[in-house]
């Protein structure tokens, strides 16, 4: 290191001068990351919910599991019906979407139709119709008031 006339600083003043200027950078840093952080949001897909809605039209419960891996509850519904859920998987964005709900992080559904064919394995069956993908908002965790 030199001092502002060119000549080398030396002794124990230097390296204090060099403590101070690393922690301030490793400060910047720490900072810079924890924007960086708190920027991404918390949802487990890169694809938003419009994309995954084109992406398994049509496809298998097979093919859906290959595309986005194990739900994280599947629950049988009255009719017969499988829904899937994955939680806070993907988020909301657009122009479809109010301006307070583009970026909300959201749960995934998907049905998945009982067929005609009752031997057909669970597997096989496919994502049907366009109301058959859906999301459920998730709730943001607050303090409770007593």
């Amino acid at each position: 290191m030199a001092s502002r006339t060119g000549e080398p600083i030396t002794g124990p003043l230097s390296k204090k001068r060099r403590w101070r200027v690393n922690r301030k950078l490793l400060t910047y840093l720490i900072m810079i990351l924890l924007v960086l952080a708190a920027c991404k949001g918390n949802y487990r897909s890169g694809k938003s919910f419009d994309q995954i809605c084109s992406q398994v039209a049509g496809k298998t419960a097979a093919e859906v599991e290959q595309l986005l891996g194990k739900p994280d509850a599947r629950e049988k519904l009255p009719m017969g019906d499988w829904r899937w859920v994955w939680w806070n998987y993907t988020f909301l964005d657009g122009d479809g979407y109010p301006p307070e709900l583009r970026g909300r992080i959201v749960h995934l559904e998907i049905l998945f139709s009982n067929p005609s064919q009752p031997t057909l394995p669970e597997a096989q069956w496919r994502v049907v119709g366009p109301l058959a993908v859906s999301y459920a908002l998730a709730q943001t965790a607050t303090a409770a008031h007593p």
